[in-house]
């Protein structure tokens, strides 16, 4: 619901909504580091929209990071399991190619 006024605009979240914010934002795994900010926090303080866009800006920071982390881990993979199967070629245990 938007309350209009000549001064400003106001965005009034229900309480129904709040806690189903709550409840979406304490569910995501990656929202327990201390960079990621949540309004539930403050006893009784209501989620406004500055909140929600706060806590997703902070998400996004600590999932940018894990996705960059996650695509080192996936190189060390591919990188040890092409040494493996070079390994094995020299080792003579490769199964054989076979060419069309």
């Amino acid at each position: 619901m938007t309350n209009h006024d000549a001064a400003s605009t106001t965005t009034v979240i229900s309480e129904r909504d709040q806690r189903r914010i709550r409840a979406a934002m304490s569910a995501m795994p990656y929202a327990a580091t201390e960079r990621v900010p949540k309004p539930w926090v403050a006893m009784g303080a209501a989620v406004d929209a500055d909140a929600v866009v706060a806590f997703l800006e902070g998400l996004a920071e600590v999932l940018g990071e894990v996705a960059t982390e996650s695509d080192k881990h996936r190189r060390r993979l591919f990188s040890r399991e092409a040494d493996v199967e070079a390994f094995r070629r020299v080792i003579g245990t490769a199964p054989a190619e076979v060419t069309p």
